[in-house]
């Protein structure tokens, strides 16, 4: 057995014709078929990058121009519609009493709350027996001092007769005392106290008969039939029926549209009319006056409107369906129309824009912002007293986005063709330049490509030369 160290094994050389080992061989085919696979990944990129639907380039177009709503203006004669709401209260309202007292006698029929009296109308009566005998007294007394009185005449004409028989001079003071001047005097007082207690108790006889003063509408009876009262006891409350007020609230700035009976003769026509009556019925009433004080609030005027017959008594049967009356207190609201005067132009609310502007569509169809001299503005209208001339039209329609400028058409008119604006013009250019630039891109990306073919094969060549 040979104990010594083995020695390598040589390696064997290389075979004659100069073949590499298989393991070799194999990695190399792996690299070369990795390179082609690639290079065909890149050839299709290249390919569907160069043959891709592109984008249509958008064709310059002219930029739609919106149509508005507008109002062509003129100066007419105007003046604004005002509303308010107002209060009926009443023109009279009488609280009747009595004069004399005594024991209250049942009322006259009708006599009762909401029931209709005519002026002079017996209301109520007191019992009359004590005023009666009261006026018997009196006409007793008034006769006695007149039968003195004709006494004391008889007598002064016999004294007159006896100065004269004597024929003394006498002072003019002792002259009266012999002719009985005092006395005739004293008589002639006693007649007429007697004669004004008379008219008084003939008067208290009268009283104790209540009448209307006018012609009304009993609200309430205070008392009952049998009471016994006192002077001045209030008995029943009666309103006036030929008139009602009914007092409106307006802003101070209306008062300068408004003309009042009491100043001009003839005021302001006002339409009535309430929730509570049918619908389409309604009152009319004038204008009366202003009065000098504002409501509670400080903030409103207060307008007296007149309304005549306001209980629709003295109507006919057939208008008196169709008339509604008007009840104290009922809230009711009130359409005043003034004489038609200043020489304004009338526009909708929605034609005003904020800084008393409007837009005004000029002739050749661009927006300009106009300021304006409003010189009332109503709830659905407003009226302008300068800064439009007739003719303009005034856009009412609501946009966004506004420039002063902007181009726009009226609505109704035939479309017209359209100018491409700068920044139309702008976003066109830009666009087509956006579409230049995906072209240079897709050119330079075909370029990589076939750079990077050529650096494949090269790769390729390379590793199959080592």
């Amino acid at each position: 057995m040979d104990n010594s160290p083995e020695s390598p094994t040589p390696a064997s050389p290389p075979s004659a014709t100069g073949s590499k080992p298989p393991s070799s061989r194999r990695l190399i085919w792996m690299r070369l078929l990795a390179l082609i696979i690639l290079a065909l990944a890149i050839a299709l990129a290249a390919w569907w990058m160069t043959h891709r639907p592109g984008a249509p380039k958008r064709a310059p177009s002219d930029a739609p121009v919106p149509s508005v709503e507008v109002v062509t203006v003129s100066h007419t004669a105007s003046a604004p519609t005002l509303e308010g709401y107002g209060r009926v209260i009443a023109d009279r309202q009488t609280t009747v009493s009595t004069r004399v007292s005594g024991q209250l006698a049942p009322f006259p029929e009708g006599i009762e709350a909401g029931r209709e009296v005519r002026a002079n109308q017996l209301l109520a009566s007191l019992d009359q027996l004590d005023y009666q005998l009261a006026l018997r007294q009196a006409e007793a007394d008034l006769a006695t001092a007149e039968a003195s009185l004709a006494s004391e005449k008889g007598e002064q004409i016999r004294a007159a007769s006896e100065y004269k028989t004597f024929g003394r001079n006498l002072p003019a003071a002792q002259k009266a005392l012999v002719l009985r001047e005092p006395q005739l005097k004293s008589a002639q007082a006693a007649v007429d106290s007697a004669r004004a207690s008379r008219d008084q108790a003939r008067l208290n006889l009268e009283r104790t008969e209540i009448r209307a003063p006018y012609d009304g509408l009993i609200s309430e009876r205070l008392v009952g039939e049998g009471s016994d009262l006192n002077a001045f006891t209030d008995l029943l409350t009666l309103v006036a029926t030929d008139r009602f007020w009914v007092r409106l609230n307006l802003p101070q700035a209306d008062m300068e549209w408004l003309s009042t009976h009491a100043r001009d003769g003839q005021g302001t026509p006002v339409l009535l009319s309430s929730k509570a009556w049918p619908e389409g019925q309604h009152r009319r009433g004038e204008v009366w006056s202003v009065l000098p004080s504002l409501e509670d609030n400080g903030l409103l005027t207060q307008v007296m409107v007149a309304v005549e017959d306001p209980l629709a008594l003295d109507v006919s049967e057939e208008a008196r369906a169709s008339t509604p009356a008007l009840r104290l207190g009922d809230v009711v609201e009130a359409t005043l129309t003034p004489q038609r005067t200043a020489s304004l132009i009338e526009l909708p609310v929605s034609a005003l824009r904020s800084g008393q502007q409007v837009w005004v569509l000029t002739e050749d169809g661009y927006l300009e912002k106009r300021a304006v001299g409003v010189r009332h503005l109503g709830n659905d209208t407003l009226l302008i007293a300068g800064g439009l001339s007739d003719g303009e039209r005034v856009i009412v329609s609501a946009l966004s986005n506004v420039e002063a400028g902007m181009a726009l058409r009226a609505r109704g008119d035939a479309p017209t063709p359209t100018t491409r604006t700068p920044d139309t013009k702008a976003a066109d250019d830009k666009t087509t330049a956006g579409d230049k630039s995906t072209a240079t891109v897709e050119q330079d990306t075909a370029t990589g490509d076939k750079s990077a073919t050529v650096a494949d094969k090269s790769a390729t060549t390379t590793g199959s030369d080592s």
